[in-house]
């Protein structure tokens, strides 16, 4: 359990660093599915095919990135920290895609570092309420009406990474809650959930993990800005979570670091998408 104050037990800190591995795998997982787009595009169709498996087996790892992570501390714990991973997409795009940082992109890691490091001392000042106190309702309220934003997007033909990135990000945040919810249904939290109700939590959860993938690849396939796309992404996915539990905690849930913590953090990811972090293929690759 999360102690009151800065000090916070041993499985936060587990839970912070599973946040950060998995968020560098995902966030890879990103840049590999890019790099296969490209490869495509080049002729190179049997190369595409192996990068494309293997973006999408990476990428589709998320959920069992955070039931790891549940099993030590509340969500918001791993959530939190996702965004870290665009530092690696950042390296990955220098090296394959053609895109090597700037000043604006060490501005916007910069930004980025400093709003997880607050939006961390928020949550270990400010313990976010134990998971088998939340209700999910309200989360698969605004499931539904994300639905109908998808639906929109669809018929529409729209094609907006900022759009399409975000409810993405908002569908994997959904579903890294419900199964932070299912999977603290008994006394302690657990690996699986062990009731009912949990299990179809847990098993509801994947439709937002698979309309989270779908969502980033509608949004490739329409042509939309990958850094704009992937962006948008990291930012709903860290900000859902974060906002939802300052809801849950009411006025005590709302701190200076918090409010720091998320302009800085979306700015850093929006100077990051304005360097267009996608790049290109580098010549020879």
């Amino acid at each position: 359990m999360i102690t009151t104050g800065m000090i916070a037990d041993s499985g936060a800190w587990i839970a912070i660093l599973i946040g950060v591995v998995g968020s560098a795998v995902i966030h890879l997982s990103q840049g590999i599915l890019r790099l296969s787009f490209f490869r495509r595009a080049a002729g190179r169709a049997m190369e595409a095919r192996r990068l494309f498996i293997l973006g999408t087996v990476l990428n589709l790892s998320a959920p069992l990135w955070v039931v790891v992570a549940n099993r030590f501390a509340p969500t918001v714990f791993y959530t939190s920290v996702y965004a870290t991973g665009l530092l690696v997409l950042l390296v990955f795009s220098c090296r394959k895609l053609g895109h090597c940082p700037g000043r604006r992109d060490y501005l916007g890691a910069f930004l980025l570092i400093a709003g997880v490091a607050l939006l961390a001392r928020h949550i270990l000042a400010v313990p976010p309420p134990a998971m088998n106190t939340v209700n999910p309702a309200g989360i698969l309220v605004a499931a539904g009406v994300g639905l109908g934003v998808v639906w929109v997007a669809i018929r529409a033909g729209l094609r907006g990474g900022w759009l399409l990135g975000g409810l993405g990000g908002f569908y994997l945040a959904v579903d890294s809650l419900l199964k932070g919810i299912a999977q603290f249904d008994g006394e302690a939290p657990a690996f699986l959930p062990s009731t009912g109700f949990g299990i179809f939590l847990f098993a509801t959860s994947f439709l937002g993990a698979g309309l989270a993938f779908g969502m980033t690849q509608l949004a490739h396939h329409r042509g939309a800005r990958a850094s704009e796309t992937i962006a948008a992404y990291d930012a709903a996915y860290v900000a859902f979570p974060v906002l939802w539990f300052c809801c849950v905690a009411g006025q005590q849930g709302v701190s200076v670091a918090l409010l720091l913590g998320l302009a800085a953090l979306l700015l850093g990811v929006a100077l990051l998408a304005a360097a267009d972090i996608s790049g290109h293929p580098s010549a020879g690759e």
